[in-house]
């Protein structure tokens, strides 16, 4: 096995050494290929459901297509709907990230792709025989479908990578969904221009996920013992890179977490971000839409939108890391105030944007272009100061923390739908009924924006579990402990050591 030896001392000063394995291109990356395939026809589904729902209603082009009912919904069905699909994400979330990480089959993804191709392709069935009751219980279970992608990917990642290569890998998996989501909106809004209109979207994603539920499945394997193109050297290097490593076997202490008011205050900036995030993806096409945007061009300003959003969140994470990792806080300030400084002006722009932003989508002209960008590239700088937060509170249970929050997060992103389709109501095109949407998000952003500058913190919490100690070597790797054994002074100590992983 090619590896490299270092030399390292421990906290406790005893001398020890580590492995560093070097990098090779194997069987296993094949497998995060199709992974990330996977997680891009995912996103995709994500990112054109809204157009698709959008267009069953869309008078403009009744009398073009005559191949396709048009359905006379207000944009309060539409809300409905949409919300449906979120609910149904938020009702599975947590569920699925506590039990599905123990199945660790790939028939889970299977699974979830051929749900997926069988609802999309009886979906124009569906609506034009069962209306827009039917289309809320089906999108409902294409939300619960949804959740079960990430952990299923999770487990998966760690029966297939070494430790040090999970990170890194992780990151290019879960990515593919955001790439997924900015590939299917234009998309959808080219393929709603066809003479099949809407339905041309349902079969298009039918069609995509039947492909790929195939592929998975015949291509994949759960584990490197169950693929039978993986040669015994690249087995073995698994086999090895994992010797050293062990799951934690500590329970989360969900109480505590529940209990704390530094837990609420990073679920209240989370729940903030991902409502405007949802609206962004959901009702921003809808709105442009009012203001006589062609579809194609409303979902092209999405995507650009959400491409600032990704461009925000790597140059600040990156730069706040690099900040720290040179001790440049300790000059300054201390980053806990550092991580409220950035959340409120963040939270200043995105203000100031939401409140601008119907002056200007109004005379349609760059500059309202320009600030739909900016307020998502302003969402992209905040996202990377509450992420990182998680893992400031809690060095041991940062995934748990991670995941309680995306719960309350995504609970409230599902009534972000519903609210607005209550509020336009029948008449999309009124300005007055979107400038309270943006007004009462923009509330939620001052609000969330308070609670976190009063009960946010950047410490290591009491529930953390102390025992566990973090020491000066990290090695990248999500829930894994790496554990050594060491000799000291002509005597064997056979007591071992653990060193967490952030």
């Amino acid at each position: 096995m090619d590896t490299e030896f270092l030399r390292y001392k421990f906290e406790n000063s005893y001398d020890g050494v580590i492995t560093k394995t070097k990098f090779k291109i194997g069987i296993r990356h094949i497998q995060i290929c199709y992974m990330f395939l996977c997680s891009v026809v995912m996103g995709v589904m994500r990112g054109s459901i809204g157009i698709a729902i959008l267009c069953v209603s869309d008078h403009e082009r009744s009398g073009a297509i005559s191949q396709v009912e048009i359905h006379e919904w207000s944009r309060r069905i539409e809300g409905t709907i949409l919300a449906s699909f979120f609910f149904g994400y938020a009702l599975l979330l947590l569920p699925a990230e506590l039990f599905l990480q123990q199945v660790a089959e790939k028939f889970v993804l299977t699974a979830v792709l051929l749900i997926n191709g069988a609802i999309t392709a009886a979906m124009p069935t569906i609506i034009n025989k069962g209306g827009w009751i039917a289309a809320c219980n089906a999108l409902f279970i294409l939300g619960m479908t949804q959740a079960c992608v990430t952990p299923a990917n999770q487990q998966l990642l760690s029966n297939w990578l070494p430790p040090n290569e999970k990170r890194g890998f992780n990151c290019f998996v879960q990515g593919g969904l955001f790439i997924g989501m900015m590939i299917g909106m234009p998309v959808s809004g080219l393929l709603s221009q066809s003479r099949l209109g809407w339905e041309l979207i349902f079969y298009s994603q039918a069609m995509m996920t039947f492909s790929m539920a195939a592929i998975w499945g015949l291509l994949t394997a759960s584990s490197p013992e169950q693929h039978k193109a993986i040669g015994d050297a690249e087995q073995e290097f698994i086999k090895e890179s994992k010797k050293f490593y062990r799951k934690r076997r500590s329970q989360p202490p969900w109480r505590r977490v529940l209990h704390s008011t530094e837990f609420w205050a990073v679920a209240a900036v989370h729940a903030s971000l991902n409502a405007i995030f949802i609206f962004y993806v959901v009702d921003l096409p809808a709105y442009l839409k009012a203001y006589h945007v062609p579809l194609t061009y409303a979902t092209l300003h999405v995507v650009s939108a959400l491409a600032m959003l990704w461009l925000g969140q790597a140059l600040a994470t990156y730069a706040v890391r690099g900040a720290r990792h040179i001790g440049l806080f300790d000059y300054f300030l201390d980053i806990k105030h550092f991580r409220k400084f950035i959340n409120g002006l963040s939270v200043f722009g995105t203000v100031l944007g939401l409140t601008f932003l119907p002056r200007f989508v109004s005379l349609w002209d760059n500059l309202g272009v320009a600030i739909i960008m900016v307020v998502m590239g302003i969402l992209g700088v905040q996202f990377s100061g509450f992420l990182e937060n998680h893992r400031d509170m809690t060095q041991n249970y940062s995934g748990t923390l991670l995941v309680m929050t995306s719960a309350v997060a995504s609970v409230v992103g599902a009534a972000v739908p519903l609210a607005t389709g209550l509020l336009v109501a029948d008449d999309i095109t009124d300005d007055r009924r979107w400038r309270v949407v943006l007004s009462l998000l923009s509330g939620l952003c001052v609000v969330s924006g308070v609670v976190y500058a009063v009960w946010g913190s950047a410490e290591r919490q009491k529930w953390d579990d102390q025992e566990i100690h973090k020491y000066g070597f990290t090695n990248g790797a999500d829930s894994l402990e790496l554990q050594e054994t060491f000799t000291t002074k002509g005597k064997d100590f056979d007591n071992e050591t653990y060193l967490a992983i952030s």
